[in-house]
């Protein structure tokens, strides 16, 4: 009896509770009855379900903060951005899938302003997009090259001011902006100028003498005296003397006597009237000889002047030398060979294999008449 009691209270109990239940949802706020309970919202479709707003996005729809296919600049300035880079030179437009601007150059067009420096530009025609190419040196040659894209500057050879001293064209008396004065006011150097490594050289002399002022420590015949046959003359001015014999002289010789040098350049001028004119080198008269070289009207020789009779002559080959004519000689001797040069042209190139003269000094010698001048003994 009492468990039956028991139960039929549990029963009013959860009874009490589904009335309560259904009596507070049934007092529960309804959020909307109809659509137009609903807040309006942009770009949103507003619905009441279920006495709730629901809210459904539309698309293509400015203001949702998408620039979306469609839309565009001003219509849509909620949503799209103005791409117009105020310049005449690109195409501009929106891309939708990048969600961004696009400014691409017009193909093919030569435009000012699209910051390419193109063919028929100038920098006078369009500042925007060429440089000025003008280096203000008048030693170039300024240009734009388009297909490097940047100024092209050639130097101008030759060209005083383009810091090269141009062979051929400079040297210190015409062009001292480039060429440097390389006169180191010695006598016993012969000072030039390489252009090939732009800088001045000094040759050694071991003698120089071009007569314009005496002749000091010009060689003598003997240790008496200087050769009383030897006279400096100066034929066409008194600013250039030249050695020559006394006219009552058959013949004129001297050496450096005891001097001797083994690897040199001997250099003269020679010019003839009649007879020859001879120069020696590695010259040790009354011991091994020397080599001798004589210049004729017809002939140039080189010979082994040597002590007794039959002085060889080593080469000899015919060469019309002009008289009253100065001609440049240069002798090398280097080891047992002997290269002769006239005018820097190599006439003569012998080696020596019978018993050669290795050392000695220089002489000169005149027989009838003719002359020589500017005498240089050159170190190796």
């Amino acid at each position: 009896m009492m468990k039956s009691k028991q139960k039929y209270w549990l029963y009013g109990i959860l009874a009490l509770a589904i009335v309560g239940i259904v009596l507070i949802s049934g007092c529960a706020e309804k959020e909307c009855k109809t659509n137009e309970d609903c807040l309006t919202k942009t770009c949103f479709i507003s619905q009441c379900m279920d006495n709730k707003c629901v809210y459904s996005s539309i698309t293509n729809c400015c203001g949702n903060k998408i620039c979306e296919v469609g839309e565009t600049y001003p219509e849509c300035a909620a949503d799209c951005p103005n791409c117009d880079d105020n310049n005449d030179c690109t195409n501009d437009s929106y891309d939708y899938h990048e969600q961004k601007c696009v400014n691409a150059p017009i193909p093919n067009v030569i435009c000012c302003g699209n910051g390419v420096c193109e063919l028929r530009e100038t920098y006078i025609s369009c500042t925007k997009d060429c440089p000025d190419c003008d280096d203000e040196n008048e030693c170039t040659e300024d240009s734009y090259g388009y297909h490097e894209q940047k100024c092209i500057n050639e130097l101008i050879i030759p060209c005083c001011g383009n810091d090269i001293c141009d062979e051929g064209a400079e040297d210190y008396s015409s062009c001292t902006a480039d060429c440097p004065d390389c006169d180191d006011n010695n006598r016993l150097t012969r000072d030039s100028f390489n252009y090939a490594t732009q800088e001045c050289e000094y040759i050694e002399y071991y003698y120089f003498e071009d007569f314009n002022s005496g002749a000091t420590g010009w060689p003598t015949d003997s240790k008496k005296g200087p050769d009383p046959r030897w006279v400096i003359v100066f034929p066409e001015d008194e600013t250039n003397g030249v050695l020559t014999k006394i006219d009552e002289a058959e013949s004129a010789f001297s050496n450096f006597g005891d001097r001797s040098w083994t690897d040199y350049t001997f250099r003269y001028k020679a010019k003839l009237e009649e007879g020859v004119v001879i120069a020696y080198v590695r010259a040790k008269f009354g011991q091994e000889g020397a080599y001798g070289i004589s210049v004729s009207k017809a002939h140039l020789t080189l010979f082994k002047d040597i002590e007794g009779p039959g002085s060889p002559d080593l080469e000899s080959k015919e060469y019309s030398f002009e008289v009253n004519q100065f001609y440049d000689i240069k002798i090398e001797a280097k080891s047992n060979n002997l290269k002769v040069y006239v005018d820097d042209n190599l006439e003569i190139d012998y080696t020596d294999t019978d018993n050669p003269i290795l050392s000695g000094n220089v002489g000169l010698e005149i027989i009838k008449n003719g002359y020589f001048d500017d005498i240089i003994v050159e170190a190796p």
